[in-house]
């Protein structure tokens, strides 16, 4: 089965690596696998097995890290981290999907998100793309993810729905951040621009003809990587979608491993703290560390890439045993833990889940604040808004939990319904249908026509 290329192209932090990184080392075995990432990404891939091949350097994953300076909570930040993790390697992605349709080679690209330096090359070569989506708020024109996120503090769900939703879309489509650079990507290689609605509605009267060239994005399979039941409600339109469940990528950290079970043993059930993989700014996040530890009685594991030198200034108390961990392997970690405070991002998020144990979201942007209303919702934890963000908060919401029967049923029943789920699986299943119905039930595929892609774009 091995006559064609399945390339995998991922970015954004390694939250966002792990989840394609493990379909495709799930299905290196059967197939050429090629995986796209950032270099500073190359490590992970390397020890998984998977062919690699660099998109972007360490430089510019780290220009693009969350810090004061770069944050998608201001739209400076939103554009500096697309022109360092998306715009700089729509080039490079071009020029390689270039370069195998030259040669004649089939493939089929797996990428995550709209905006996939994947897209413009897959469009302008017409190369089918499976997309893959990580949390529900990612899944398009998901319309009742943003009613259940803004309905769930209490607002008429009618105002929201009629009026308040398609005002925000409507001012969306004119101002999206990223439209002008995004189009100045698509223009280079004689792709049509996105348009605001007005553009769209009066292009239908113009009597211009557009000359781009394009053969259109392939889009013939969509994955949400997500338990259906997580995504709920959701409408009968999305019907189209695969559900696969939580992918969980299987990351052994015997070091970490071994240094968490020592101080388990002799300080006790910790609670986890993590602000994130891609988060440089985590004084905010772990300045709460000591007095939440403090208020609750338990020892404090802190969980992060960047947050040694933060760790260090921590002032110390006799009274609060904590422990620095730069990467954890949470699948062992959790289970032996009382609690979770985290940043939000789905991937953490379902790894508590499966762990069984309840977790605070301190979410700030982009999928976090909808997964913290899920979570909620569920019966799973709670969430709170940086700016409310303190040990009494934490403390009164965590005691609730503990406390309360309800929650109690919760918690190990849906860790129950996630680990009866191989999202990896699952994923690596849809995707292996495809390719049989793809490329052996006929043989009528790009690969095949007399006329190559860049043939028949020019």
């Amino acid at each position: 089965m091995k006559n064609h290329e399945l390339i995998f192209v991922a970015f954004g932090s390694l939250g966002d690596i792990y989840p394609l990184l493990a379909v495709a080392k799930k299905m290196k075995n059967k197939h050429n696998v090629i995986f796209l990432a950032n270099e500073y990404f190359r490590k992970h891939i390397e020890e998984a097995g998977v062919n690699y091949f660099p998109m972007g350097t360490v430089e510019e994953q780290l220009t693009a890290l969350e810090s004061k300076n770069s944050t998608g909570e201001t739209n400076d930040g939103k554009i500096n981290r697309f022109d360092n993790i998306i715009g700089k390697n729509f080039e490079r992605v071009y020029n390689f999907l270039e370069d195998k349709v030259k040669r004649g080679t089939k493939m089929v690209v797996v990428s995550h998100g709209n905006l996939s330096p994947a897209v413009l090359g897959c469009e302008r070569f017409n190369i089918p793309l499976v997309l893959t989506y990580y949390a529900p708020s990612q899944i398009p024109d998901n319309r009742e993810d943003m009613i259940l996120l803004l309905s769930f503090y209490g607002k008429n769900e009618w105002l929201l729905r009629n009026i308040t939703l398609p005002l925000i879309l409507f001012k969306s489509s004119l101002s999206f951040d990223i439209k002008p650079a995004y189009n100045k990507h698509r223009e280079k290689y004689s792709l049509p621009p996105l348009q605001n609605s007005f553009a769209r509605f009066f292009s239908k009267f113009s009597l211009k003809k557009n000359t781009a060239a394009s053969s259109g994005l392939h889009v013939p399979l969509e994955i949400a990587l997500l338990p259906r039941w997580f995504c709920e409600p959701i409408g009968q339109e999305f019907n189209r979608l695969k559900f696969a469940g939580f992918p969980f990528y299987e990351n052994q950290s015997l070091e970490s491993n071994l240094r968490a079970d020592t101080f388990i043993a002799e300080q006790g059930k910790p609670i986890v703290f993590t602000p994130g993989t891609a988060v440089e700014d985590v004084e905010a996040f772990c300045k709460e560390m000591i007095p939440i530890c403090r208020k609750l009685g338990s020892p404090g594991i802190f969980v992060s890439k960047h947050g040694a030198e933060a760790f260090a200034k921590l002032k110390k108390v006799d009274d609060v045993p904590l422990l620095y961990i730069e990467h954890a392997d949470f699948a062992y970690l959790l289970p032996k833990s009382r609690c979770l405070i985290h940043h939000g991002g789905i991937g953490t998020m379902a790894q508590a889940i499966k762990a069984g144990i309840p977790q605070i979201l301190r979410p700030r942007m982009y999928d976090q604040p909808a997964n913290g209303v899920r979570v909620m919702m569920y019966g799973l934890g709670g969430s709170i808004a940086p700016s409310h963000y303190s040990a009494d908060m934490v403390s009164n919401i965590l005691n609730h939990i503990e406390s309360n029967p309800k929650h109690r049923e919760l918690l190990p029943y849906y860790s129950e319904q996630v680990n009866l789920e191989d999202g990896v699986e699952n994923c690596s299943m849809h995707i292996e249908q495809y390719l049989n119905q793809e490329f052996y039930s006929h043989e009528e595929t790009y690969g095949n026509s007399s006329l190559s892609p860049i043939q028949q774009a020019s």
